[in-house]
């Protein structure tokens, strides 16, 4: 073989062992959601980024599959309350908050699939208040919980804002309402007699008092006893107790 022929070869021999990479930057990502053990149904989803934008209601365990845009994606789900435009679930004045379930996650833009298993998290806490008291102690008898969290943001983090939900005990002096999850222990109980506020007491620091944890992926419930006296109100759980003078006329 001589040797200009060997030079026109080894170029194509070399050529044909080589291969090109597809470029897939343009191809969509494949964004698998596996709804399984749904604590609460329907739920509604949301997945926003740039050229995309999806909002379905999902009525049961599933797996779901999506084509979307590789860029950074927003993923949402929310049970028990609807959100508004901007994904936050805020809670109207005078109202308790709703049992709101959420998850949300951010995808990454450079993925050809991802696959996410859809956890929603318990995003209220169920606080029974327990009322005791002497003879005759009971309604007219109100209780006002007041804090500064009116509900959450698009992530679950709470969003800042009044809340108030005034209510009677039962029969048997007991109350239960949701609270949504907080920033602080700024939350305050107001006792009401008459339509009037007789004493106000850092509900925020008995619930921090009793180790409750507001930064939890899922809320907790928690049970308060109030033993109200004419000069005195304890509070108490199973753990710790508590009393703080009062001057009440009853």
């Amino acid at each position: 073989m001589s040797s200009d022929l060997l030079r026109v070869l080894v170029p194509v021999v070399l050529l044909a062992g080589c291969s090109v990479k597809e470029d897939r930057s343009a191809c969509p990502c494949t964004l698998v959601l596996d709804f399984s053990d749904l604590p609460v149904t329907p739920v509604m989803l949301s997945v926003e980024g740039e050229g995309c934008s999806v909002l379905q209601i999902v009525h049961a365990d599933t797996l779901m599959t999506l084509s979307v845009p590789r860029t950074d994606l927003s993923v949402s789900v929310t049970g028990g309350a609807l959100p508004d435009a901007t994904g936050s679930v805020r809670i109207p004045f005078g109202e308790e908050a709703p049992p709101l379930y959420l998850y949300h996650a951010s995808v990454p833009s450079d993925a050809e699939q991802v696959v996410l298993p859809v956890y929603l998290r318990k995003q209220f806490c169920r606080l029974t208040l327990a009322f005791t008291g002497p003879p005759g102690y009971g309604p007219p008898f109100e209780v006002e919980v007041e804090g500064f969290a009116d509900g959450w943001l698009r992530d679950g983090s709470p969003s800042e804002g009044p809340f108030s939900f005034r209510f009677f005990p039962g029969d048997d002096g007991t109350a239960t309402l949701r609270l949504p999850r907080q920033r602080d222990d700024s939350l305050l109980m107001h006792v009401i007699f008459s339509d009037q506020v007789v004493r106000t007491f850092a509900l925020g620091h008995f619930i921090a008092a009793a180790g409750y944890d507001w930064s939890a992926p899922d809320l907790d419930d928690l049970t308060l006893k109030v033993d109200i006296s004419v000069t005195s109100v304890t509070v108490s759980t199973d753990a710790w107790t508590t009393t703080e003078e009062i001057e009440l006329f009853i």
